[in-house]
């Protein structure tokens, strides 16, 4: 009778164990967000170098010697601009929306007079022949909407004023899926009035400083250097990290 009643736990034991085993969840991984972001540098603080302090909650986005240059023109049908960035090894991008820095001088209104900006992904250097868009084109309007970056550009030796309040544009991409890898992202905006300019970073010795600039009447392309320096654009990108096997 011992013997029989052990049996009968053991029998019930491995049952319950296999019906456990039956009912576990498996959690699949879930996507994570992320934000790279190349606007390091965009603002130098409430204080210029001519000691003028910037109107409360705002800050200086200041051009120090030897650059000496405001911004960058990026209207579609007169010129284009191009920087690079890096996803690194082993990750995957579902990229959902691209954010690019612009001002318009002399503008007060509300709304940013950005109305279509369109931009193309490489997966090289697209002044270099051969680089292959993986990505975009340049009659999809992607232009979602603009907002204040609280940053107003100035120029060093110049007086420190107002005029240029810088704006930060959301694009939105779809199906955009970009594995590891160096890519170039080349873009392009209209204005509904006005003209409007991308503020270029400070040389940075820390990182590689590429921008360029595609000269749409003839298809050339310019490096973009100032005050003798090399610079890099501001931009930033969000959407969520895939599995990657």
């Amino acid at each position: 009778m011992k013997v029989k009643f052990f049996l009968c736990l053991l029998s019930a034991a491995t049952l319950v164990l296999n019906c456990k085993s039956d009912d576990d969840e498996v959690i699949e991984p879930q996507p994570e967000a992320f934000t790279f972001s190349a606007s390091a540098g965009m603002s130098t603080g409430n204080k210029s170098v001519a000691g003028t302090i910037a109107p409360g909650g705002y800050n200086w986005s200041e051009v120090k010697t030897p650059q000496s240059t405001w911004g960058l023109n990026g209207t579609i049908t007169d010129r284009m601009l191009a920087d690079d960035f890096q996803i690194p090894a082993g990750e995957k991008w579902k990229i959902e929306n691209i954010y690019f820095y612009a001002y318009q001088t002399g503008f007060s209104g509300t709304t940013f007079p950005v109305s279509e900006l369109y931009f193309e992904i490489y997966s090289s250097d697209p002044a270099v022949a051969g680089a292959v868009k993986v990505y975009g084109d340049i009659t999809t309007n992607r232009y979602v909407s603009a907002e204040e970056t609280k940053f107003y550009r100035i120029l060093q030796g110049q007086p420190d004023n107002t005029t240029r309040k810088i704006y930060k544009m959301k694009t939105q991409a779809t199906d955009l899926n970009l594995t590891s890898g160096t890519y170039w992202i080349k873009w392009g905006s209209k204005t509904s009035s006005g003209t409007h300019f991308y503020p270029q970073l400070p040389h940075d010795g820390s990182k590689f400083n590429n921008a360029q600039q595609f000269v749409v009447a003839n298809s050339t392309w310019t490096d973009l250097d100032d005050g003798g320096q090399r610079v890099s654009l501001p931009f930033e990108i969000t959407g969520t990290k895939l599995p990657n096997p």
